[in-house]
């Protein structure tokens, strides 16, 4: 009896499972769900938002000081800050990109004659072609990105104003047995994302300063340019410093030998400094993974959603791994098992 139930239920689930995907398939549902996901987005990247500032609200709100006044404040000076970074810091990249092409148009740099026929042969197969159509859908995720948080800032700017906590609420409709699980999971989340989004900012601006220090003495004018590079992509977990340092090493080299080998042992120490001392420090209270787990959440997280993605893959495998937990106390997978066994009788 129990071996038919079995063999009934994998039948409903096989014939289920093909309707599903002639649904699918048919109806185009996947491009209904793309959409759908692109309208709540910005909600998301809100909530991630409003999740990571709320604690610093807190911290400034008292008795003399209402929450409404720190949020307008705190809100007034990001953009203010954005502002005045993009005053200051776009005609100083703009500029820095016209010397680099007219440096470039005038044969003012010379690359090395080791590599002439390696660039010959990357541009006769459209290798370095096929390299800018890279960058060009970089550069289209990197605008979609910017254009979903603005949105997200100014929805997560009336979350905090009026103090809308909408996960707790969600929380609240949950039998009242299973909230103190999920309150208490929610609290590991907003400590978790705290630490974790201190701890990136800090390595990043120290990195940049350690990167920014002696590659000034090696090229001098491109010196910012090669720091937040490399100060970016250390942010990406493992492979991180190989993507960054392997073409800072290849384009020195392109210039000259010497300084190839010199930004060679440059990167090889700094990065030593940086996973050895730096990093242990600053992440010693952040997430502890193992690396197996980091590299399949680097690999998912970063198709999904690019170069952000892999970035905080860390943050989000830690989600997982919080919701999976959740999960498992709140017996989920037991309720359903005990619907499916009372169906079955």
């Amino acid at each position: 009896m129990k071996r038919n139930n079995i063999a009934r239920s994998l039948i409903i689930f096989c014939i289920c499972a093909i309707l599903l995907y002639y649904v699918y398939t048919l109806f185009r549902i996947g491009s209904l769900l793309i959409y759908i996901f692109q309208l709540i987005f910005p909600v998301i990247i809100a909530l991630f938002f409003h999740f990571l500032i709320d604690p610093l609200i807190d911290y400034f709100t008292s008795d003399r000081l209402s929450r409404k006044v720190v949020v307008t404040h705190l809100y007034l000076s990001f953009s203010l800050f954005f502002i005045l970074s993009c005053y200051f810091l776009i005609p100083y990249l703009l500029d820095q990109c016209l010397i680099f092409y007219h440096r470039i148009c005038d044969s003012q740099i010379m690359v090395n004659p080791i590599f002439s026929t390696f660039i010959r042969f990357l541009e006769e197969y459209q290798v370095i072609d096929y390299f800018i159509d890279m960058f060009n859908g970089w550069t289209q995720t990197v605008i979609y990105w910017v254009g979903n948080i603005f949105i997200a800032l100014g929805i997560s700017f009336y979350l905090s104003y009026d103090n809308l906590h909408l996960i707790e609420k969600a929380i609240v409709y949950l039998p009242f047995e299973k909230q103190g699980i999920c309150m208490q999971t929610l609290k590991k989340l907003k400590l978790t994302t705290y630490q974790f989004m201190k701890s990136m900012i800090l390595d990043f601006f120290f990195f940049f300063l350690m990167c920014f220090i002696p590659f000034f003495f090696i090229n001098q004018n491109f010196a910012i340019w090669i720091a937040l590079f490399l100060s970016l992509t250390n942010l990406i977990p493992y492979v991180g410093p190989y993507i960054g340092g392997i073409p800072v090493v290849i384009y020195e080299f392109f210039i000259d030998q010497h300084l190839g080998y010199a930004s060679l042992i440059v990167i090889m120490v700094l990065q030593y400094l940086e996973s050895s001392y730096l990093q242990p420090y600053l992440f010693s209270k952040g997430i502890h993974l193992h690396p197996i787990l980091l590299l399949i959440a680097l690999t998912f997280f970063g198709d999904l959603f690019g170069l952000i993605g892999m970035i905080f893959s860390p943050l989000l495998l830690s989600y997982v791994v919080f919701i999976g937990e959740l999960f498992k106390n709140l017996r989920i997978g037991d309720d359903i098992k005990r619907i499916m066994h009372h169906e079955n009788r």
